[in-house]
């Protein structure tokens, strides 16, 4: 005990030594003195009281229903008892709505009455009659009659005029998504009345709205959109159909973003939403919005598409409304478990030591889910009595190696390679899908297939499907090879069910999943490879039998497959819950813990209290739960808060393009893919775009802006530049359109005065490196970690700690995974997630100054005689008092001129630097960026961190007795 405390001391005595110092020189302290005096000033002034007296424009949005937290519906109120008042506009809104009408893309279908007109009611039913003598229409008539959907043709059109709300399940394959659309139209002009239909049909994923919308297109021998009667909307692109009698296929989102200005749907006939078993945030939050919604529009249709497993409960939901099964055309799919394979491989596991997770006692503890562990000890108790039910069919090195084989932490590859020589050597030709949790998986399997002399040959394809992998060579996943020739396609789920492979035969389902959860009690996300669901089983076995009778091998065995969920735990479950409140409160629903109790299945109590917490710690939320200024910036912005209060400051303090660049990367994804084996070359390139910048968002920068110059040259050097740098072009065009959809909200919110991200005005400060790394802490604080150094010999460099989880790692992808000299000793990151370690994903290198003024509070004190400046009291650096209260007092200039800036927004005025909000930037930006080197204790106990002596004197110094402890909190 002794020694445990002797270090605890040693330990606090080298954090104190080692803290950076918070100086700056005389000249610059006079002149921030004189400035402060000025602005203190300029705040008794009675002209500025009545200028700050002014109502904000972020504040008339608000009507005063919804400061009282009432919404338009809630489950409980029915027409009879809404206020006589409910459907009237507040003017304010009504103005806002209109500037949205006139600025909007996304929204241009959304502003149309459904009315009755009969002169477009014969047009429509003429069109649709001359389409029964098109040749095409004819052909793809006969297709379609050929699906099972088809077939129940009368009776869901006959189910959807007699119900508000129907469930539909059916299998892949059936034709539910592209049929059941058109069946609601065509019998809606049949009947005369083709105006009056405007069917809106959700899809969870873009490529889908996309896909379905073409197919649908060329069903009715037309083009997609262009005024015809089917089209798409998607964020950033949108092919519109005509205004009546159409249908629309478009992403959840879209449909949430309508309801801002439209809480009624009003102009909607029939909403189909599609693949609800998904259960992803946006469906399940729809789900809530539509059953509220139904109780006082009673003209609107809903049709809810399911998979079979769950139908059930969304009937039960919506209080036993009726149901239609729609059979599947697959053909029969032979199963065969774990023990099955084994059987027919011999195949023997190489490390004979192998025991079950169970009976190593692995599996206690490493789920944070207990259902999970209560499974996991249903499976011990059950064991003995399942493998005496083996015996009788099974050898007794099968039912061993399925003992060995069962392990809760890892997928045996060898025993797919063993499985996928047994069908090329013993089956018929066919292409076979494999599907595996992650990249690791994926990467470790095509090492194995390619390291045999039988796989190398030209019978083979061997295509990994992952998101890191260039989508280059992934079109070869859809075309059939040429006789003679097996295609291997190695893939994560996303084979489940957004995209089809026609011609496989055989499928071996890995039997894992990467899920991620939220750890409520610890504030963290979670990554592990779970068992998949019966649902998830389910769709990978009909992926063999599209063509042909197909098999399908589950790397589980029979007790496993027992206890398998029936499917996965809803997203709303398991995902940080503060984006969705911020829309729950723009979308004006009331209560965020009453409308979330009301979901399918409600997220928990301390995950909702967590988010209205941190929320309230980002001033996005009042302690009374209603949007601040700041809030209502947030929810309009379609990204994580986070991210959000990143995009305004980079506006406010004229660093807009670099900035957007970061936001769009954080919302969607990095531009950069891995090509399998050259996995260190591309970690090679990310490390030179870094430019030594020690920053992850600057890297994409650097990426982006090079890809940028690259096409101004032309379509060459454009594709040059992204094949050596393993950039992905489609990405980078999706954070450029991403980027020009963030600028036109800043510009029609007042942020900005021009939609163009690269508009000088708005970024007179964006070749400053220093600030935009201050930005992303204003961003993404308090995800902040510290760096210390490593003494170990063992592992030199540096070790990276958070407050609240102690020893952190910086993920491999990271340009800063292998760095061993930093400049500073604080580092700001956007994810924090457990998976093998405690990972940090996307961090960069900051500064004290940029702590100071872009992070909490800040606190002046004096800490064992030495005077101290602290961020929440915990980042502390060393710092004379007089230097503390003049840092003190400048960054509440600076947080009472931003509150102004959001509650009133106004481009900042550049150009007149005697203007009190551009002197007070100014300065904070001078200091960020010529005042601040890196210090640190240098009498006697110190050593620079950096080796070089070009370097030296310039770096954080840190003491020598800092030890190799794990355990810093």
């Amino acid at each position: 005990m002794w020694y445990a405390r002797y270090g605890a001391v040693r330990r606090k005595q080298a954090d104190r030594r080692s803290r950076a110092v918070v100086q700056m020189d005389e000249a610059r302290e006079q002149h921030i003195t004189k400035l402060l005096n000025s602005v203190q000033n300029d705040h008794a002034r009675p002209d500025r009281d009545r200028w700050e007296a002014r109502p904000s424009t972020s504040d008339n949005w608000q009507t005063d229903a919804d400061r009282g937290g009432h919404s338009y519906f809630t489950p409980s109120v029915v027409k009879d008892e809404l206020p006589d008042n409910w459907d009237e506009e507040d003017p304010q809104e009504e103005e806002e709505r209109e500037k949205l009408r006139r600025t909007d893309k996304d929204l241009e279908f959304l502003f149309q009455d459904v009315v009755r007109d009969g002169s477009l009611d014969d047009d429509l039913m003429r069109d649709l009659q001359s389409k029964k003598s098109n040749p095409k229409y004819k052909e793809m008539l006969k297709f379609r009659e050929k699906l099972p959907s088809y077939r129940k043709k009368e009776e869901l059109v006959e189910l959807i005029n007699s119900n508000s709300v129907l469930v539909v399940s059916g299998e892949t394959g059936c034709g539910k998504t592209t049929q059941v659309t058109q069946f609601i139209l065509d019998d809606y002009i049949n009947r005369g009345v083709g105006s009056m239909c405007r069917v809106v049909c959700t899809q969870p994923r873009r490529i889908s709205a996309i896909s379905v919308a073409e197919r649908v297109a060329a069903e009715r021998a037309e083009s997609v959109g262009n005024g015809n009667s089917c089209g798409y909307q998607i964020r950033l692109q949108s092919r519109l159909p005509r205004r009546q009698g159409s249908v629309l296929y478009c992403t959840t989102g879209i449909i949430l973003q309508w309801l801002r200005s439209d809480t009624m749907l009003s102009s909607i006939s029939h909403l189909v939403l599609d693949e609800i078993h998904e259960r992803n945030l946006q469906s399940d939050v729809l789900l809530i919005i539509v059953k509220n919604l139904l109780a006082l529009r009673d003209d609107l249709k809903v049709i809810l598409m399911s998979a079979t497993l769950n139908a059930e409960k969304f009937s039960k939901y919506f209080d036993n409304c009726p149901m239609i099964h729609i059979p599947g055309s697959t053909f029969p799919v032979e199963e065969f478990l774990l023990e099955d394979i084994i059987e027919l491989t011999r195949y023997r596991p190489q490390n004979q030591d192998c025991r079950p997770s169970w009976k190593r006692g692995f599996w206690q503890g490493q789920n944070s889910r207990p259902e999970k562990e209560e499974k996991e000890a249903e499976y011990k108790d059950s064991w003995p009595c399942y493998e005496r039910t083996l015996q009788d069919r099974y050898s007794d090195d099968t039912i061993s190696a399925v003992e060995m084989l069962d392990s809760n932490d890892k997928i045996d590859l060898e025993l797919i390679l063993a499985l996928i020589r047994h069908i090329v050597l013993q089956e018929e030709e066919g292409a076979i899908l494999v599907f595996l949790p992650g990249w690791d998986n994926i990467s470790g399997l095509n090492d194995l297939l390619t390291a045999q002399q039988m796989f190398r040959s030209d019978r083979f394809v061997i295509i990994p499907l992952h998101s890191l992998m260039p989508t280059v060579n992934q079109t070869q996943v859809f075309k059939r090879p040429p006789p003679g020739v097996r295609k291997i396609v190695i893939a994560t789920n996303i084979a489940e069910t957004s995209i089809t492979i026609d011609d496989v035969v055989y499928v071996i389902d890995g039997g894992k999943i990467k899920e991620t959860n939220f750890d409520t009690n610890n504030n963290i996300s979670t990554m592990t490879a779970e068992w998949v669901s019966l649902a998830n089983a389910k769709q990978r076995k009909g992926r063999a039998g599209r063509v042909r009778p197909g098999k399908c091998y589950h790397l589980y065995n029979g007790l496993r497959a027992s206890l398998l969920d029936a499917y996965q735990l809803p997203e709303i479950m398991r995902t940080p819950l503060e984006e969705l409140c911020l829309q729950i409160k723009i979308l004006k629903l009331g209560s965020i813990a009453r409308f979330l109790e009301k979901a399918l299945d409600p997220p928990t109590e301390k995950g909702i209290s967590l988010a209205i917490k941190n929320l309230t710690d980002l001033n996005a939320l009042d302690h009374s739960e209603n949007l601040t200024a700041l809030g209502f910036h947030l929810a309009r912005l379609p990204v994580e808060p986070h991210i959000g209060k990143l995009i305004l400051f980079g506006a406010l303090l004229g660093c807009l393009d670099p900035v957007l660049t970061i936001a769009a990367s954080l919302s969607f994804k990095d531009p950069f893919f891995i090509p399998l084996g050259k996995e260190k070359m591309a970690d090679m390139r990310r490390k030179t775009l870094s430019r030594n910048s020690k920053s992850d968002h600057l890297t994409i920068v650097n990426a982006f802006q090079g890809w940028e110059e690259a096409k101004r040259r032309g379509a060459r050097y454009e594709k040059e530049y992204c094949w050596d740098n393993f950039l992905s072009a489609n990405t980078l065009q999706m954070l450029h359109n991403m980027k020009g959809q963030f600028a036109e909200h800043l510009m029609r919110t007042g942020f900005v005065s021009s939609k163009d991200p690269r508009d000088p005005k708005s970024n007179v400060n964006s070749d400053n490196e220093k600030l935009i790394k201050a930005v992303i802490v204003a961003g993404l604080y308090p995800k902040v970690a510290t760096i210390k150094p490593s003494h170990s010999k063992k592992r030199p460099g540096v070790k990276v700690y958070t407050q609240a989880d102690g020893k952190v790692c910086i993920h491999p992808k990271s340009v800063n995974a292998e760095e061993t000299e930093f400049n500073y000793t604080w580092l700001i990151y956007h994810l924090k997630m457990r998976t093998s370690s405690i990972f940090l994903y996307d961090c960069t290198e900051v500064s004290p100054f940029s702590l100071l003024f872009f992070g909490g509070d800040i606190t002046i004190q004096k800490d064992e005689g030495q005077e101290t400046i602290a961020v929440d009291k915990w980042i502390v650096f060393r710092s004379p008092a007089r230097i503390a209260h003049l840092v003190k007092s400048l960054k509440k200039e600076l947080d009472s001129l931003l509150e102004e800036k959001i509650r009133n927004p106004a481009p900042v005025d550049w150009e007149n630097r005697q203007s009190k909000d551009c002197a007070v930037i100014t300065a904070i930006i001078d200091l960020i960026t010529t005042q601040e080197k890196p210090t640190g204790n240098t009498q006697g106990h110190g050593r620079p961190w950096a080796s070089s002596s070009a370097q030296r004197g310039q770096h954080v110094y840190l003491n020598d007795d800092d030890n190799d402890d794990d355990d810093w909190k």
